[in-house]
């Protein structure tokens, strides 16, 4: 069950809990910490809700998020209460701070915490400088941070070390369990030889090598050396070198490991990369002090960093389980050696996800609960907030998306504009008009102020079947409620949805049609359209392109040709869906098969 609460205050909230334990029987009395966790509100703080409901199967608590939002806003508190099946074996409550009650994260948390039980504060994005000096940080026992989550995560290590206070850990050091496990039980087999070094190769953005290296150097009195790999995910390979040879462990596709020594037959070993869930049930377990963490953290400045290609020893074990000799790099047809993936794109793997492939959201429900966001931060900034709605699938499934409980009551459907970005020229309520879908979906279901929702005329309407005079009309309405600062006869809206067809028109423009060429007017009437019905009024581009965010949705293979014209430099005429650009941003939401053809380079980072 999810409740919202929005300009709410704390006591409100805890109010809400007593009466919600009241009724439910729900009980506190399970509840072994409160484990708070902060963010910037638009980062993805579901997937952080997700990993620690999960985690909280095992260790019952209340989840405390602090999701900070815009400071420009005027100062509000927005709350959210999960429990029951939302909130797995917790209870979550998610904090919506804006203005400059967003820097008093500390004094909101306070009145929430559970009596008598252990604070738990987790970054899963970008944490603090010193955790422990900061507000949040100060009323927890334990602060977990998230290295391979920041920005650079090779530097965001270097501080945790110059700013470590007990207490202090971070889940690049918790992924390592596995394998410094792994390295332990090898040695407990003869021959009982010292390690006179050791190698440690991973990806160049790996704290997790870096870590490994150093508590390898801390723990066995050796010079460690740190490698970049030249293929493979986070830790690819550890070697331990003694007078009779050495204990080789190798993983290179981030699942299965090969541990080879000498005396012993090679073993494959599981070396599964951690997911986030797993890691924070582990560092829950614990609330006292990792002295062994906060030694590797303190010899991290012993560890040699090697050169760029791997050690000899990882070739060789390349070659032994018959597979090519590690290179520098790929080459590519032409000689040259072929680009690499950005390591940026792979250290988003490492992101909380709750573990597993990435799971499928239905479609609309990701621009669903973006859309709720955008509106809710404009309203908070200017008071109102304007979006132009898209017909078809795509759009109407947004539209029931936006129609539940959570994402209903978070906007204050008074406050917001509608517009269209294209119509159907038939008559007032017939089925395939998007006005009509939108009703069914949404409009009639939610509190909106009539005079905000600006339809275009119907064939039935009072100008009768003549699309150019409703055109007209519709340019005439836009330029009425266009702003100074608009600098436009179009207002700026804040989000203006268009779905993308399979030869990429957006709205009703279509490739080549005489409404892609246009460029005085802000509203067309469209005859002879490729697809029925043969008649619309549309938006043009240019008053597309007066939106503050354009976001492009679609969905299925159909649609993968388009997509990836669209992203590679295409025109728009050729393509329609090319000069739909947002002022401030311009997104592209699709699903897996709709990105499927994009090329690689142009791909965003793996969610």
């Amino acid at each position: 069950m999810i409740i919202d609460l929005p300009s709410t205050t704390t006591s409100q909230i805890n109010s809400r809990l007593v009466r919600l334990r009241d009724e439910g029987g729900a009980t506190t009395l399970g509840r072994v910490l409160t484990l708070v966790i902060v963010t910037e509100d638009g980062q993805r703080t579901d997937a952080a809700i997700d990993a620690a409901n999960d985690a909280s199967r095992e260790h019952p608590c209340r989840v405390i998020v602090v999701a900070r939002g815009a400071r420009q806003a005027a100062p509000r508190l927005d709350a959210q209460i999960r429990v029951g099946g939302d909130a797995g074996a917790s209870e979550v409550v998610v904090l919506r701070l804006y203005g400059e009650l967003a820097k008093e994260g500390a004094s909101c948390v306070m009145p929430l915490l559970l009596p008598d039980t252990p604070v738990v504060a987790w970054w899963p994005f970008d944490a603090p400088v010193s955790p422990s000096k900061d507000p949040i940080g100060q009323l927890a026992q334990r602060r977990i941070t998230d290295a391979a989550a920041e920005k650079n995560p090779i530097k965001a290590l270097e501080t945790r070390r110059a700013h470590y206070a007990p207490g202090d850990t971070d889940l690049a050091w918790t992924r390592l369990t596995l394998w410094r496990a792994m390295l332990a039980s090898s040695l407990d087999l003869p021959p009982y030889e010292k390690v006179v070094d050791a190698e440690v190769t991973g990806e160049a953005d790996s704290p997790s090598t870096d870590l490994l290296a150093a508590w390898l150097t801390d723990r066995l009195k050796v010079n460690a050396k740190r490698f970049k790999a030249t293929s493979g995910e986070g830790i690819v390979q550890v070697t331990l070198n003694r007078p009779s040879g050495h204990v080789d462990l190798h993983r290179p596709d981030g699942k299965v490991g090969t541990l080879t020594q000498p005396g012993q037959p090679s073993r494959r070993v599981a070396l599964q990369r951690r997911s986030v869930r797993d890691c924070l049930a582990e560092e829950l377990r614990r609330l006292d002090p990792d002295e062994v963490y906060a030694a590797a953290l303190k010899s991290l400045s012993k560890v040699s960093k090697g050169r760029t290609a791997a050690p000899k020893s990882e070739a060789a074990t390349a070659a032994a389980a018959g597979e090519p000799e590690a290179a520098a790099g790929t080459a590519a047809p032409n000689g040259k050696p072929a680009r690499r993936r950005s390591p940026r794109r792979r250290r988003a793997r490492e992101q909380p996800s709750g573990g597993g492939p990435p799971r499928r959201r239905p479609a609309g429900a990701a621009a669903a609960a973006r859309l709720v966001t955008r509106m809710v931060d404009a309203q908070a900034a200017r008071g109102s907030a304007s979006v132009v709605l898209t017909g078809g699938r795509t759009g109407t499934a947004v539209l029931k998306h936006l129609n539940r409980g959570g994402a209903r009551d978070a906007v204050d459907w008074s406050r917001v504009d509608l517009f269209w970005g294209d119509e159907r020229f038939l008559p007032s309520g017939h089925p395939d008009r998007n006005e009509t879908q939108a009703r069914a979906a949404l409009l009639d279901h939610v509190p909106l102020d009539p005079s905000r929702v600006h339809v275009m005329e119907p064939s039935d309407g009072k100008f009768g079947d003549d699309p150019e005079a409703a055109a007209e009309a519709y340019a005439s309405l836009l330029a009425s409620l266009a702003r100074p600062e608009d600098d436009g006869d179009v207002p700026s809206f804040d989000v203006c949805m268009l779905g993308v067809g399979e030869e990429g028109h957006v709205a009703s423009i279509f490739p080549a049609s005489p409404a892609v060429y246009e460029k005085e007017r802000s509203v067309v009437a469209v005859r002879n359209c490729p697809k029925p019905p043969p008649t619309r009024v549309s938006l043009t581009l240019g008053a597309v392109r007066n939106s503050q965010e354009v976001w492009l949705m679609t969905t299925g293979e159909a649609k993968a040709a388009a997509v990836a014209m669209g992203l590679t430099g295409a025109g728009e005429v050729q393509l329609p869906a090319a000069g739909a650009t947002g002022r401030r941003r311009t997104l592209w939401l699709l699903d897996t098969a709709a990105a499927s053809k994009v090329p690689a380079l142009f791909q965003p980072p793996l969610a």
